[in-house]
């Protein structure tokens, strides 16, 4: 009876200690996972996601071969949508094309940061835009600020993707929202027309002399 008793004590004491180590075990990786920096995989490409100041902001691009100005064009705030419409669920397919996704920031008011790259290939004017929340980049493209133009991933590879056929033509507006590019594009060309149009009925028929 006396060695039952000692045999269950030792594998009581032995399931506490195996539940111990589980527990020590799990906390120093939850620490190590907190302190470690934000992390996303492009390309098989590693890149952090740090962005908490301006320093941060300009060497996220960096990581990608891209030189920006030191200061910003544009800040401010944007509050991601909760429900995705067509531009929201292509624009949210290029940031999981690079490792990110902005469903789980449905609904939350992010900080946007954009800035002029000087460094890309055959474009006068080229703009870098992302996301931040907490500190880190969510999500982000470069662009070009004509609405006619283009828009892409941090890599800014345009051939290796194609953004045009059967998917919506993003864009920015000059306020740095993101748009249907087509779709506004075509509404500036109607409005000229129209403009026009109200510009030569402003003044009545009679108006001029007749002698």
């Amino acid at each position: 009876m006396f060695v039952l008793s000692v045999k269950h004590n030792r594998k009581k004491t032995i399931c506490v200690l195996a539940a111990l180590l589980m527990a020590v075990t799990a906390v120093i990786a939850l620490s190590a996972l907190h302190g470690a920096p934000p992390q996303a995989v492009c390309s098989g490409k590693t890149y952090s996601l740090s962005a908490a100041t301006n320093e941060e902001r300009v060497a996220f691009f960096k990581q990608f071969g891209w030189e920006v100005k030191s200061e910003p064009v544009s800040s401010g705030k944007i509050t991601i949508p909760e429900k995705f419409d067509d531009v929201y669920t292509e624009y949210n397919n290029i940031q999981k094309e690079q490792g990110l996704d902005l469903l789980p920031y449905a609904g939350k008011t992010v900080e946007q940061w954009i800035y002029d790259v000087t460094n890309y290939p055959q474009q006068e004017t080229m703009r870098g835009t992302i996301l931040v929340y907490n500190g880190r980049v969510i999500g982000g493209d470069l662009c070009t600020p004509a609405l006619d133009g283009f828009m892409t991933g941090f890599e800014g590879q345009v051939e290796s993707k194609d953004y045009s056929v059967g998917r919506p033509a993003l864009a920015r507006s000059s306020t740095g929202a993101l748009t249907d590019g087509s779709s506004a594009s075509a509404a500036q060309k109607s409005s000229v027309p129209e403009a026009k149009k109200q510009a030569s009925s402003a003044i009545p028929a009679n108006a001029w002399p007749t002698d």
